[in-house]
């Protein structure tokens, strides 16, 4: 008998200790988070769904978010109005953890957080109403922590949205607002006994945080809190819909992307400079002290525009602003989420992308994107040649689709550096002046000879030196093989470039096939399988067959103009399959998006 509860005891103590095993530290969670997503008036949209144009979750748009470069995502959600008597109506549980459990199952990070929900905290933060709101932050993150503690640490909880405090006595009751989010989340048990817990400065403006923020809730597990900001700045860039008698709308930000015609609708503040410091802050305050930093939201609204103003420019600018935030954010070690809404990003509906513009300049900002570069002149992109070799020059080659074409973008300030993917060795000026000097390729070296600026020409760009300020230039070289050059600026095509992001619009070397109706076959050197498209051109459908499908993680067509039009879940694929009958007569790049790369076909339906 003795024997019998000794070994009981031990059973118990042993699912005891796995029960409460330790998650990973918020430091290890974010070491892991690349860029995250919004999924914006939604599930915070108050009492349904889908007010305020939400649609929900579906497959088609995880699928499609995470195909976009995002691995985490951030779901505001309300929860007051789906209360009676303070209790949360299970129908509403069961309908914020059908999203939850979409991301999650995708192996995203999900943060889950308490949202403005009518303003019942974030308009309160007053010694007045301090006991009601604690009293209410208690009971509903028992009731959400208590529901979702089995989760793993790819679930986060948000203790509020942007808490309207201002000076000292409101940061003191808002820490009270958060110390009680900490202690009711922690005494549900289980996985919440270590789950990373995130809390929000004040108004999550970057500057109160830094200056009032100066204690956080006391928990009773070291190294499992995270801090949130947001970033809308500056306002007139980010968020402002119509003038002021204080100001006007600023329709161009940073440097090199300001409007000579149009000056009045040109950033005068909150550009570069002012986000390096702004991020610095955090950087010094939280995240050089073992404490991660978010920034839950920041976006800038897109404007249609009519001559004179330059819709063009704007686009542009908008684009560079994406890829600044993304870029300063994350060579900080601060993570940011974008504010997407239904039909901003994405149709939510059909889970099309609506601005690819945004998702590329995103994703490049975060130095996850293969890019390549076109020029205009001659059609030919930039190649690494495959060389290693410090000293040699760069080349020119028409579309290969080879690894040596492809660039990744490394954010240096508002200079980027230029690395290959084939070799890792980095384009560099090799600090000449002479006008049709070769562009050389040198090992990282830091020197200002390796960075590049990055500006807009209308719809195409300019690479400048940082060290010399001549131009990559094409030379008008039509030769495969030749060099690339080097020129002072002479306005020319030859100096202008097309950028391009791998696994969006690129075509590659199937294209010539398929465009000619052969059966198109790639080999992937990063042992995802071989491809075979046929026929092309297509009157009904084309059969895509897939030596590996486990290594296919989606598949996407685009029209010629970027849009995409149909997305294919890894789920559904096959080695087998049927595509395209929903497609209209036309010309489409087919997108198959692998473990380690990205493969494309043109495809033509004809009647």
């Amino acid at each position: 008998m003795k024997k019998i509860f000794i070994v009981n005891l031990l059973i118990t103590l042993f699912f005891s200790l796995n029960v409460c095993a330790q998650l990973p530290t918020a430091q290890s969670i974010a070491s892991n988070l690349k860029i995250g997503w919004n999924m914006g008036n939604t599930l915070e949209a108050i009492c349904s769904a889908t007010a305020w144009g939400g649609v929900a979750t579906t497959q088609q748009l995880v699928n499609a978010v995470k195909a976009a470069g995002f691995n985490t995502v951030r779901l505001p959600c309300a929860w007051d109005c789906h209360a009676t008597n303070g209790v949360i109506d299970p129908n509403w549980m069961a309908t914020v953890k059908q999203s939850v459990d979409y991301f999650v199952n995708a192996n995203m990070y999900v943060i889950l957080n308490i949202h403005w929900d009518n303003g019942w905290l974030e308009n309160n933060v007053t010694t007045a109403a301090q006991a009601s709101v604690n009293a209410k932050q208690q009971n509903y993150w028992t009731q959400i922590a208590n529901y979702f503690k089995g989760y793993n640490e790819h679930l986060l909880f948000a203790s509020a949205n942007e808490p309207n405090a201002s000076d000292a006595t409101g940061m003191s009751v808002l820490l009270s607002y958060h110390q009680t989010f900490v202690n009711a989340v922690r005494a549900t048990g289980g996985n919440n006994s270590s789950r990373t817990l995130i809390i929000q400065g004040p108004q999550t403006n970057i500057g109160l945080t830094n200056t009032l923020m100066n204690t956080l809730p006391t928990d009773q597990i070291a190294g499992r809190m995270m801090v949130e900001v947001h970033y809308y700045e500056p306002y007139q860039f980010s968020l402002m819909t119509q003038d002021a008698d204080w100001g006007k709308m600023f329709y161009y930000w940073g440097t090199g992307y300001h409007s000579a015609t149009d000056v009045t609708r040109n950033s005068t503040w909150g550009e570069e400079s002012y986000i390096d410091s702004s991020f610095n802050l955090m950087k010094t305050k939280f995240v050089d002290k073992g404490i991660p930093v978010i920034i839950g939201e920041f976006a800038a609204v897109k404007r249609t525009l009519s001559p004179p103003s330059d819709q063009t420019l704007h686009l542009a600018s908008r684009q560079y602003f994406y890829r600044y935030v993304v870029s300063a954010a994350k060579s900080r070690g601060i993570i940011p989420y974008v504010w997407d809404i239904n039909q901003g990003i994405y149709d939510r509906a059909t889970a099309t992308v609506l601005d690819q513009g945004i998702l590329d300049a995103m994703n490049q900002g975060s130095g996850v994107a293969y890019m390549t570069f076109t020029n205009r002149a001659s059609g030919l992109l930039i190649d690494g040649m495959g060389r290693t070799t410090n000293g040699t020059a760069t080349g020119q080659w028409s579309n290969s689709g080879s690894n040596n074409q492809q660039w990744i973008m490394e954010s240096m300030g508002r200079y980027i550096r230029l690395r290959n993917r084939a070799t890792g060795i980095y384009i560099d000026g090799m600090y000449n002046y002479t006008n049709g000097a070769a562009a050389g390729q040198w090992s990282s070296s830091g020197s200002d000879a390796q960075q590049w600026l990055l500006q807009p020409s209308g719809t195409y760009y300019t690479i400048s030196n940082k060290a010399t300020g001549q131009y990559l230039d094409g030379i008008y070289r039509s030769a495969n093989g030749s060099d690339l050059g080097q020129w002072s600026n002479s306005g020319s095509t030859a100096q202008q470039w097309t950028v391009g992001t791998v696994g969006h619009v690129q075509v590659t070397s199937s294209t010539a096939a398929a465009a000619t109706g052969q059966a198109g076959t790639l080999t992937n050197d990063q042992g995802n399988g071989s491809l075979q498209l046929y026929p092309n051109p297509f009157k009904s459908t084309f059969s895509l067959t897939i030596d590996n499908p486990d290594s296919v993680k989606n598949i996407a067509i685009f029209d010629l103009a970027g849009k995409q039009v149909e997305l294919i879940g890894h789920p559904d694929i096959a080695n087998q399959m049927s595509i395209g009958a929903s497609l209209n007569p036309g010309a489409y790049i087919v997108k198959i998006y692998g473990i380690n790369r990205v493969q494309s076909f043109k495809v033509i339906k004809i009647n």
